[in-house]
């Protein structure tokens, strides 16, 4: 059985993504859609070396599209209505469709919500041969108005790793790797220390 590597990984926050430089397309999207594509940008993954419709997207959007869906409730109560804009993003799985535009891949997806449990879905997609490498994206959104009513603290943050079959990275993929926030702060130390 071939081993799977981690060949790239990064951490982004709301901070980020303030000073990114990802196009026009950017300003219009919603929080946890900039994140992932600015977590996947930040991979710099030179996809134009590889096929891209053998390169799936997994995506654990950690709380949905809780907070999109909160604002566009809201402007029921504005002149003229919710958002029609806003509205393409009260889909967890957007996020996956803005990456796959920016990147034009075309592989196979997945979008679970809740828990991040996608790196064992992208491992057998890899080993099924279904992909030949993976982006797994975790999101993770709380914005403050969301935390007021659930009684948390609110967050912004996304991280993603770049999964490829045999060759070298980071490291392999070891089979109790289920956490991206994790995995990717472990590498991403690891990477910037080296």
């Amino acid at each position: 059985m071939d081993k799977i590597f981690i060949s790239a990984a990064s951490l982004v926050t709301e901070g980020d993504v303030r000073g990114a430089r990802l196009g026009k397309r950017l300003g219009r999207l919603d929080l946890a859609s900039q994140l992932a594509l600015l977590a996947v940008d930040s991979l710099g993954v030179d996809f134009d070396s590889q096929p891209r419709d053998r390169i799936g997207i997994c995506l654990a959007a950690r709380t949905g599209s809780l907070a999109t869906d909160f604002d566009f409730w809201r402007g029921r109560d504005i002149v003229g209505g919710p958002s029609p804009t806003l509205f393409a993003y009260t889909l967890p799985s957007t996020a996956i469709g803005e990456i796959a535009i920016r990147h034009r891949l075309t592989g196979p997806n997945l979008c679970l919500v809740g828990e991040d449990l996608i790196l064992s879905e992208a491992r057998d997609l890899i080993r099924r041969g279904e992909v030949e490498a993976c982006l797994c994206i975790s999101c993770h959104v709380v914005t403050p108005a969301i935390a007021e009513m659930v009684q948390t603290a609110p967050t912004a943050r996304a991280g993603a790793v770049f999964l490829e079959r045999g060759g070298d990275g980071l490291r392999e993929l070891r089979e109790n790797d289920r956490d991206i926030e994790t995995l990717c702060g472990v590498s991403c130390a690891r990477f910037v220390a080296s």
